[in-house]
């Protein structure tokens, strides 16, 4: 879309108010409300608009100021909106340059790479899963605990919301799949088809943000959080990765009997490789180490496998294959998560590293067990999460060393802060010792 059709669209639409998104280091969306008149006279499509990065974590308070760039391709006329317009922005400094904080230009670099190795596309299909607050359930209507998914109404009490935000997103131009209840009490989830990464990452950024609206305009609230409750399974954003060329899946292989090609293989052991790093991307909060623990089909342990829900990636069951990274979490920054998936994927591409299926319950294994199959598990937590990032060098140079190390202060700080709060828990345990 070029800046008359994108002119043309506001005309057409009577746009009066042009909402202007950029995605900050941690993931969440930063948004400017500008009339649409001054969007046109002051010609923000091409000269940009500036804002305090400092504020949002993307700047030193010293050298705050930086430039929000539309990106003509994002313009999308609001569905739940009478007279309102949305453009994602990329980020520059005052001189223009590409930021090298921007967590959306370092996606587009490591799809650079994707390119660069000969591909056409990498596709990503998110599957965010997230809680529905505030319907009560009536009468002796009640989900017994993990036992929710594709509960039927009157149990799924809240179809009604999801219909509409499917209805929203197909409305926004995403090819909608499905939407039902998760396992867990009022947990849900809408999938939607692959696409390339990019647009993924963007699609994940906008259905948050969409998934509050319609929740706020229907009095009722949605949230992310990884682990809201200690006895139901935490909300997952797994991700189903596939390679293309020339319109080809490279990552089928009918003659295996795994359906892989070797440049499957290949990618999924630079993601085993490098999986204890990228969970301090993946799994970016305190909070999402609640639900990595046994027994609420969460992933802890380093391997792959067909259709096995104990293992880090799963080869599910379908005609055009795909591997399934299934250890993150809503609260992680989709542009920061499939950089770190294509540069891990494309590292074991290139230094062809292998590990070989496991198709046990790995949950029930003895120590022995997954000592002998050479299992690692990820890490228990953020700050053990972090350490492992910090000494990743390959990621690390891959999405931009400072980008790297401003993300890990910033997570540092949240996890001293943390370790300062004094919780129930503690009263609990420790007040009488």
């Amino acid at each position: 879309m070029n800046n008359d059709e994108i002119k043309q669209i506001i005309h057409e639409n009577k746009i009066r108010w042009i909402q202007i998104h950029l995605t900050d280091l941690f993931g969440k969306s930063r948004v400017l409300h500008i009339p649409a008149n001054r969007f046109l006279e002051d010609d923000i499509l091409e000269r940009g608009i500036g804002f305090d990065g400092s504020s949002v974590g993307l700047a030193n308070i010293e050298k705050s100021d930086m430039i929000a760039m539309p990106d003509t391709e994002t313009f999308l006329v609001l569905p739940h909106e009478t007279d309102e317009a949305r453009i994602l922005a990329d980020v520059y400094d005052p001189s223009m340059q590409k930021s090298s904080v921007d967590p959306r230009r370092a996606l587009k670099n490591a799809v650079k790479t994707v390119n660069e190795n000969g591909f056409n596309a990498i596709k990503i299909s998110p599957e965010i899963e997230f809680f529905v607050l505030g319907q009560s359930t009536e009468g002796s209507y009640n989900i017994n605990s993990n036992e929710g998914y594709f509960c039927s109404p009157p149990l799924d009490n809240a179809k009604e919301y999801r219909k509409t935000l499917s209805d929203l997103l197909l409305d926004s131009g995403y090819n909608v799949k499905y939407h039902h209840h998760e396992n867990g009490k009022y947990q849900h989830e809408i999938e939607i088809k692959s696409l390339d990464a990019i647009d993924a990452a963007d699609f994940c950024i906008y259905f948050k943000y969409l998934a509050r609206e319609v929740a706020n305009l229907n009095g009722i609230q949605v949230t992310f959080m990884p682990k809201l409750f200690s006895k139901e399974s935490g909300n997952g954003m797994h991700a189903h990765v596939s390679i293309y060329k020339d319109e080809e899946n490279m990552f089928l292989d009918r003659n295996d009997e795994y359906n892989l090609s070797q440049t499957a293989r290949y990618f999924i052991g630079g993601l085993l490789k490098h999986s204890r790093s990228i969970s301090a991307i993946a799994n970016p909060t305190i909070n999402s180490y609640k639900r990595l623990v046994p027994h609420f089909e969460a992933p802890i342990y380093i391997a792959w496998a067909q259709h096995n829900r104990s293992s880090l990636i799963r080869i599910a069951a379908k005609k055009n294959v795909d591997v399934e990274i299934r250890n993150a979490d809503p609260s992680a920054n989709p542009y920061l998560f499939f950089a770190a998936i294509i540069h891990a994927g494309f590292d074991g591409i290139k230094k062809k590293i292998e590990y070989e299926p496991v198709e046990k319950n790995i949950y029930k294994m003895t120590k022995e067990e997954l000592k002998s199959y050479g299992i690692d598990k990820l890490p228990s937590n953020l700050l053990e999460a972090l350490e492992e990032l910090e000494n990743d060098d390959t990621l690390k140079q891959a999405i931009g060393e400072k980008l790297i190390e401003t993300y890990i202060e910033k997570k540092r700080e949240e996890w001293k802060q943390y370790m300062s709060e004094i919780s129930g828990l503690d009263y609990k345990y420790y007040f009488n010792c």
